[in-house]
């Protein structure tokens, strides 16, 4: 579905459905705050589209873009008859178009009258929404169309016939909180149900995140997700021992560690996960971190389904498992038990048989009971419980001047701070993620739980325009933090976000502006502010 909106005079065209972190994204391009989902649709293109009526309208785009999911679920014939019957009817609410989304059983558009008996399966099917090989048999179809139109349900349009065969319209949204409606079953693991103090209910689709949460808190009319409480978990690809009781997702933090394991396994087919739920029991994993981290290393269990001792173990490897090659004359005499075991001893820390079949680990257990879930994406945070830390970095500038590139150098670049600025909050691969930079951060635990946040900035220090990161912080850091905050800010100065944003130009008043954050001088460094002043005070010392 595509469309043109507008607010605070600037207008954009978007294609939905998107996900919530691009939607907030664009209602901030708007210039929306507050999480405001309110707009001006401007255009709405396509032929039948059942917002044709809806233009020039103030409209939610929260609503708007779950409409656009439950419009993906239906056939294109079924949109084009959405489409007509809307415009025809005059439907002017995003309200009743969701639930027309609902209620299309006894709905048909006719556009070819050639053959009579296909016109009476048409509006069958669009009837009872489906037909039996016995009723396929059964039914005179030419009879049946031709009773359907002699009844005169019917209006006669530019673009076909409109049959309304039995058609009821279904109130399922009731204009606040959203029906359950699995829109990507591809990626949901798990759909959490929530209920706040005044029995409205809501639905969040596992793996989530804050986006999400925001405005599922919107619609619920709370503001902390302690407000509500889960009622059920709807299990979709988890295996059942790993699936919790719905008391222990009401605390946010069990919320936010099971949604990260969601996260995690959502690439997962169905043998991984049951391989998961055997190396779960098996190093006695019971937290969700816990798991998770186990989902993040399986490939360091060997796991053997089905076997229950070392002959049976050492018969698969010799066997099936494809791994050696073995005359066959030799297999009658091949010490099957004592293979698995010599295996076990050599390549395995820790392995047992279990119910479920063999495994074994190359760590100790409980080396994979340690994860504390510190690289947890938040799916509620509390204002104002941060302190700001910030790394500097001299910038470099290039400007393309009649296609002539000329080096600008910190001095001067603070003359294009504010168009610095706004490339970097017009950021789309930033802006998505709540965490910035720290989303992509795995690289030190310690330091993950103490930097809720990390933005890239620029700001003037004595009469030079540094790079910034913004750390958003919850605990002071040690210098070795602070050592693997730098290396990382590096990286992704040279080789990550930094060289992705140098590629793309800024219009300045004076041309194309090229801002680099990282480059390969001598006395380029990332420094603390600090250590920036001090490098300050020795340069103007030098110039005296």
């Amino acid at each position: 579905m595509r469309i043109r909106v507008s607010e605070n005079g600037k207008s954009l065209n978007v294609e939905l459905p998107m996900e919530d972190a691009e939607l907030a994204w664009q209602m901030k391009r708007l210039g929306n705050k507050n999480g405001n989902m309110c707009c001006t649709l401007e255009t709405a293109w396509g032929e039948h589209s059942p917002l044709r009526r809806l233009v020039g309208q103030s409209i939610n785009m929260d609503e708007l873009n779950f409409f656009a999911k439950r419009l993906d679920s239906l056939t294109a014939y079924e949109q084009g008859v959405l489409g007509v019957y809307a415009y025809e009817q005059g439907i002017e609410k995003i309200k009743d178009l969701i639930n027309l989304t609902y209620s299309m059983q006894g709905l048909s558009l006719l556009t070819d009258f050639s053959n009579p008996e296909q016109v009476g399966r048409r509006l069958y099917m669009d009837k009872y929404l489906g037909i039996s090989e016995n009723e396929e048999r059964r039914i005179d179809f030419l009879e049946y169309g031709q009773k359907i139109l002699a009844e005169g349900n019917c209006k006669i349009l530019p673009y076909g016939v409109l049959v309304e065969n039995g058609f009821v319209m279904q109130e399922v949204y009731h204009g606040r909180t959203f029906p359950e409606y699995w829109y990507d079953t591809g990626e949901t693991v798990a759909v959490v149900e929530v209920k706040n103090q005044a029995g409205d209910r809501e639905y969040l689709y596992l793996p989530t995140d804050i986006f999400s949460v925001d405005r599922m808190k919107s619609r619920l009319q709370i503001r902390d997700l302690c407000e509500c409480r889960v009622e059920e978990i709807h299990n979709l690809r988890l295996p059942e021992r790993l699936v919790p009781e719905p008391k222990r997702l009401c605390c946010v933090e069990e919320l936010t560690y099971f949604n990260e394991l969601c996260q995690k396994v959502s690439q997962f087919d169905p043998e991984q996960m049951e391989r998961l739920a055997m190396a779960a029991e098996f190093v006695g994993a019971e937290k969700y971190t816990d798991i998770t981290y186990v989902a993040e290393y399986l490939h360091e269990f060997e796991i053997v389904p089905a076997v229950h001792n070392d002959e049976e173990h050492g018969r698969f490897l010799v066997e099936k498992s494809g791994l050696f090659e073995v005359d066959e004359s030799l297999l009658p005499y091949m010490n099957y038990a004592g293979f698995a075991a010599d295996k076990r001893e050599n390549t395995l820390v820790e392995s047992r048989y279990m119910q479920g079949g063999f495994i074994g680990a190359v760590r100790a257990c409980h080396k994979y009971l340690e994860y504390q879930g510190e690289f947890a994406e938040q799916l509620e945070r509390t204002e104002g419980s941060c302190n700001e830390f910030c790394l500097y970095s001299p910038l470099l500038g290039r400007l393309d001047v009649e296609e002539e590139m000329e080096e600008v150098y910190p001095e001067d670049l603070t003359a294009c701070k504010k168009q610095i600025m706004a490339a970097i909050n017009h950021d789309q691969w930033l802006e998505s993620q709540p965490r910035g930079l720290m989303h992509y951060f795995h690289e030190n635990r310690a330091v993950a739980a103490k930097v809720y946040a990390a933005w890239p900035s620029v700001c003037e220090l004595g009469g030079k325009l540094y790079g910034v990161l913004r750390c958003e912080t919850n605990a002071p850091l040690t210098e070795e933090d602070i050592h693997v905050l730098k290396d990382y800010w590096i990286g992704q100065m040279s080789d990550g976000w930094g060289e992705s944003f140098e590629q793309y130009p800024i219009r300045s008043e004076y041309g194309d502006l090229y801002v680099s954050f990282w480059n390969s001088g001598d006395s380029w460094q990332v420094m603390t502010l600090e250590e920036t002043e001090i490098q300050q005070e020795a340069a103007m010392t030098v110039s005296l």
